[in-house]
């Protein structure tokens, strides 16, 4: 299969990369107070930082990824606040969704055109069944999308497209769709975290990323991290010609640019700009350069 063989040398050295961070996990200081709430930090740099100049600057990229830690009310705020900001800034922009698959962008169209009420467009995308996380946290950019006539792009691929593609091979993959850049040792070292915490809670680490099981999601972050990546570069190219996309994005996708802004990377998109939410979860030593290129305090 194409997708394991592309794998086959970074699994290689996975006990290996799972003792590195499982020794570097027992090491963290979950202090959440690093990022002073409504503050903006910006790792690697010091110094205060003027709200009205980075939005300014993000303006001026093709990208901007905006994190979220899923169920956190304080980040969905923050993303509403960030995108009328954004709007102000660049009127003509795109909104970008992680959270939809791009088999329901025709009833995305018809709810942008006013022919359905929230309520209805959420029960004909079958929110539910393509996102677990309430629909109540983006119903606020969704009619912000609507009552402005910003046009909104769901990124993502569909769970079964994935499972599919991970089961049968390349040719499983939706129509159009290129291999993943190969992921980083350092992502990898990532995800050997975000699966033990997740998938296996309690369980040996070194057995965890010896099984295929690991393998296989593995697999599944790196075809959503294309998917989105590939969706936002259609936005960019002709005939879209967006001088603008704001992408929300789980923050585990765009930390230390390891997911979607490395798959962004190798497909030849530049001028892309990270924002990524503090959360109580993460370890204030996290907050190096590289982490994001702006940290905002939402907690």
């Amino acid at each position: 299969m194409v997708l394991v063989l592309m794998l086959a040398l970074s699994f290689a050295s996975l006990s290996l990369l799972a003792a590195e961070e499982d020794q570097h996990a027992h090491s963290f200081d979950r202090s959440g107070s690093c990022v002073a709430s409504g503050s903006w930090f910006s790792p690697g740099e010091m110094g205060r930082i003027d709200e009205a100049a980075l939005i300014a600057r993000a303006g001026s990229n093709r990208v901007v990824l905006l994190g979220e830690h899923h169920d956190n009310p304080r980040h969905h705020e923050w993303q509403l606040r960030m995108l009328k900001l954004l709007h102000q800034q660049q009127p003509a922009l795109v909104m970008g969704l992680e959270m939809l698959p791009r088999v329901v962008q025709p009833k995305i169209d018809r709810f942008l055109r006013g022919e359905d009420t929230v309520e209805t467009f959420l029960k004909k995308v079958e929110w539910s069944r393509y996102w677990s996380f309430s629909a109540d946290y983006y119903t606020p950019l969704l009619r912000y999308a609507r009552d402005n006539k910003i046009p909104l792009v769901a990124l993502n691929i569909s769970r079964d497209k994935v499972e599919a593609t991970v089961e049968k091979g390349w040719e499983a993959v939706p129509t159009g769709m290129t291999q993943p850049a190969q992921p980083t040792r350092a992502y990898l070292r990532h995800l050997v975290v975000s699966f033990q915490r997740h998938k296996l809670p309690g369980a040996d680490i070194d057995l965890a990323v010896e099984g295929p099981v690991f393998r296989r999601f593995v697999q599944k972050q790196l075809l959503w991290d294309r998917a989105m990546a590939e969706g936002i570069r259609a936005q960019i190219e002709p005939p879209q010609n967006a001088p603008l996309v704001v992408a929300f994005i789980g923050s585990g996708h765009l930390m230390y640019g390891y997911g979607v802004p490395h798959q962004l990377q190798s497909l030849g998109v530049e001028k892309v700009m990270t924002m990524i939410p503090w959360d109580r979860h993460l370890d204030c030593r996290q907050l190096e350069k590289g982490f994001a290129d702006l940290v905002y305090g939402a907690e």
